[in-house]
């Protein structure tokens, strides 16, 4: 049977009713909605915060999906609505069906329970930073863990008792996985294939092992950053879902994390990049065309979805040529030209990583060094000056009065030209924000906060933008406004 795993949230005009009544239906016995096995309440938290090492004010988003059960086929097999997809409902947090269910439950930390009630688990809201979360469960009996999705990383990681050195707080992302109480965990050894194959994609500089016990250990960094994970790689049955009614991994790949240092407080991440062990890879056998496709939603109201497997095709999606980052195991796109106000920049044609685990959007200093005069130039009139208060990496304005930016349509059009003539036109609030302290900046950087020469698409600028990633098409594709 072909598997394909889907999230997507419904709307009226596809599936035929309204909110009212989906909502009713979620009261009462399972019934059909295109033969549904799981339903994925997608919750998006959005605050002001601060963020270190300076104590200022940002937007943060977090998407948590509530696994809940609905009817599946005669067979007890999930019946399929596109060549074997799942499809899973997600929805906001303001959306009325997610007030109706979630105004009676309790607030507080994620404990395990019957995943098909609707419950809001989240307590507060500093436990991700512009990250897109979702949930796993790892070992027998099932612990429930929020992770990130993370384009950018290969190796998917928890944090794991007994935390040696290091441990961030995640009450609200789940207890801290313990191998030591799963039935089902095992240590890879030294010896394995598994061990030399993620050490040498690691590019660990000598063979890393614990010979006490045969543990096989892990190290990886998070370029740019001072993030990240040290610890012993494992397997252990991994879940989406109930046991009973989702979708179970028995030896799933994994590093068992004993020293973090990453964002803040989520548990860990599923990684998507190209290694035979990263979750996208160990979960793509299942399916029969290797692909997946994700939408990040930027509006509250507006809808989203993750997926595994075959898509849909549309005569108007253009595409450009995927292809593996240099010596990485990204994938990449050629980025031919960036246009300002219609405007366009100098640059050289260069390799561009999609990161869904980044906010910012990294270019060439060449290129930065010209978005920045063209941007600059474009914004005196409005009455915003260049400030460095945050750096030369970072682009920032301030006006007078510093007060809250407002007129958004007045800001410069970014179009980011890819080759084979797909063109991503960038939103206003897709490239700019507001930052209590240092103004009116973009999501741009320069690339050498993160090494020189490389350059990065993140998540901010790809809200509410279908993506595609179809790996045995070598293609990529954007599809504006897709949720």
């Amino acid at each position: 049977m072909t598997l394909v795993l889907l999230i997507k949230f419904f709307s009226d005009s596809k599936y035929g009713f309204n909110d009212r009544q989906f909502c009713d239906s979620l009261d009462d016995q399972p019934r059909l909605i295109h033969s549904l096995n799981i339903t994925v309440w997608f919750v998006e938290i959005v605050k002001s915060i601060g963020i270190l090492p300076y104590n200022t004010g940002y937007l943060k988003v977090l998407l948590l999906f509530i696994l809940a059960p609905t009817m599946a086929s005669s067979t007890g097999c999930p019946s399929p609505t596109f060549d074997g997809a799942l499809e899973f409902p997600l929805f906001h947090r303001d959306h009325p069906c997610v007030q109706q269910h979630l105004g009676n439950t309790r607030s507080g930390n994620i404990v395990e329970m019957d995943l098909s009630l609707p419950i809001d688990l989240i307590q507060n809201d500093d436990i991700n930073n512009f990250l897109f979360l979702m949930p796993i469960k790892l070992g027998t009996p099932p612990v429930w863990n929020l992770v990130a999705v993370d384009t950018g990383a290969s190796l998917s990681f928890v944090q794991c008792q007994p935390c040696t050195l290091r441990c961030h707080k995640q009450s609200d992302a789940g207890e801290i996985f313990d191998p030591s109480k799963s039935e089902s965990f095992s240590r890879v050894g030294c010896s394995e294939e598994s061990c030399r194959t993620v050490q040498r994609a690691l590019r660990l500089q000598s063979k890393a092992c614990m010979e006490k016990e045969d543990s096989c250990l892990y190290s990886m960094t998070f370029g740019g950053t001072s993030s990240y994970s040290v610890g012993k790689l494992v397997r252990d049955r991994l879940a989406i879902g109930q046991y009973a009614k989702g979708y179970s991994f028995p030896d799933f790949l994994f590093g068992c994390s004993l020293d973090t240092e990453y964002h803040q407080y989520e548990a860990g991440l599923v990684g998507f990049a190209d290694e035979p062990f990263s979750f996208f890879e160990q979960v793509a056998p299942l399916v029969n065309y290797k692909a997946f496709s994700y939408c990040f939603p930027s509006d509250r109201r507006k809808t989203g979805y993750l997926s595994i497997g075959d898509y849909p095709r549309v005569n108007s999606t253009s595409y450009t040529p995927l292809f593996l980052a240099w010596q990485r195991s990204q994938y990449a796109l050629k980025l031919d030209e960036v246009v300002v106000n219609g405007i366009a920049l100098v640059t050289t044609p260069s390799e561009m990583i999609v990161d869904s685990g980044f906010r910012w959007t990294s270019l060439l200093s060449d290129t930065f060094n010209q978005l920045d005069a063209t941007i600059t130039k474009a914004l005196q009139p409005l009455g915003y000056n260049r400030s460095y208060y945050r750096g030369s990496d970072y682009i920032c304005f301030e006006d007078a009065h510093f007060q809250q930016f407002s007129n958004w349509a007045a800001l410069p059009a970014v179009e980011l030209k890819f080759n084979m003539g797909i063109t991503l036109t960038l939103q206003p609030q897709s490239s700019f924000h507001f930052h209590n302290d240092y103004g009116l900046c973009t999501y741009f950087m320069r690339d050498a906060s993160l090494g020189s020469g490389v350059q990065i698409l993140g998540n901010t600028m790809t809200r509410s933008v279908g993506i595609t990633f179809d790996i045995r098409g070598g293609q990529f594709a954007f599809r504006k406004g897709d949720c």
